[in-house]
């Protein structure tokens, strides 16, 4: 194939479909390699995603352009981005990568023997305490199965990420994506004794408005609600100092800088030795509908490859067993 002739059938309307001469050359790595240039934007770190050296990658991926005659990517001292043949192959590219990911799916559930890798996407608080025994029961059973872990507070897009599956903890999920209840979370405010021994005990809701409040940047930053019996009832807080990971607001109260509305198993230990104290406990932390946050087992769509289905089952089994530490403790 000549770089006219490829450049012509990759500005026909017609799905790219290489020669026989061009599938002899092109491989499921580079295919793959160029599926995570497109979605990172930088070759060193696709590269690394998959294992191999920055450039290695760059010379699999300039062995893939020959191969194809084309161009694929656009390249700045800042940026990397595809070209219009490189949208083209890379739609011909996802296509195939998902045909050979389902026909390796199916192999592997006539053999029983789950395997490939899983991108899990989980918080900070489940990453840093119970989950790394989880994941370990995991492994030790399925050691075919590889976890790739991401660990985020926010509620990221699964397809855009290419996550297969998230533990996820707070507010009903969008939608769109498919969620497994796992549990509910209970928050409780708390502060330290130095703090409150400055600033004074809060005896009601509306108390906490002369009061510096740690606050989570993307969930509730601003305003607080309480659920007392059967009514709900929202405030507005002064924010002191905000963060996006819940292990460092827990932090920011053990040092005095305020009040924060934390997991009740978060700060369980904090609770029962006095480091922090527990404030309006007749007051549930819930969201603006009255609920309480919750765990979610989330996964893009209904239709798991057989290992991603071995590891949702297994987590909902192991997450659902897990203790919630009743108020009294």
């Amino acid at each position: 194939m000549t770089s006219k002739n490829a450049s012509k059938d990759l500005t026909s309307s017609q799905p790219v479909q290489p020669t026989s001469r061009v599938r002899s050359r092109v491989t499921l790595a580079q295919i793959e390699l160029m599926q995570q240039v497109a979605r990172m934007h930088n070759i060193t770190a696709a590269g690394r995603e998959i294992g191999i050296s920055g450039s290695l990658a760059a010379r699999q991926i300039a062995a893939l352009e020959r191969a194809l005659g084309v161009r694929l990517f656009q390249r700045t001292t800042r940026s990397i981005r595809l070209t219009e043949a490189g949208e083209r192959v890379l739609e011909w590219a996802s296509q195939t990568l998902e045909g050979f990911t389902a026909l390796e799916d199916s192999m592997t559930t006539m053999t029983q023997t789950p395997r490939g890798m899983i991108r899990l996407a989980v918080n900070y608080y489940a990453a840093g305490t119970y989950l790394p025994r989880v994941l370990s029961e995991f492994c030790a059973t399925y050691p075919e199965i590889k976890l790739s872990v991401i660990t985020t507070d926010e509620l990221i897009d699964l397809v855009t990420d290419t996550i297969d599956v998230a533990v996820h903890s707070g507010r009903i999920p969008d939608s769109s994506m498919v969620g497994i209840r796992v549990r509910s979370v209970h928050r409780v405010l708390c502060a330290s004794p130095e703090y409150l021994r400055r600033k004074g005990t809060p005896k009601n809701l509306s108390d906490l408005n002369a009061h510096d409040c740690l606050v989570h940047s993307s969930n509730e930053p601003t305003n607080w609600f309480f659920r007392h019996g059967d009514n709900t009832v929202g405030i507005t807080v002064r924010s002191r100092l905000e963060a996006n990971n819940h292990n460092v607001l827990v932090e920011f109260a053990r040092y005095g800088l305020g009040i924060a509305r934390l997991g009740r198993n978060t700060v369980r230990e904090d609770l029962k030795s006095g480091r922090l104290i527990q404030l309006l406990p007749d007051y549930a932390c819930v969201y603006p509908s009255g609920e309480l946050p919750n765990v979610w087992i989330l996964y893009p769509n209904r239709k798991l490859l057989y290992r991603t289905r071995v590891l949702v089952d297994f987590l909902s089994e192991k997450l659902s067993a897990l203790t919630e530490y009743p108020p009294g403790e």
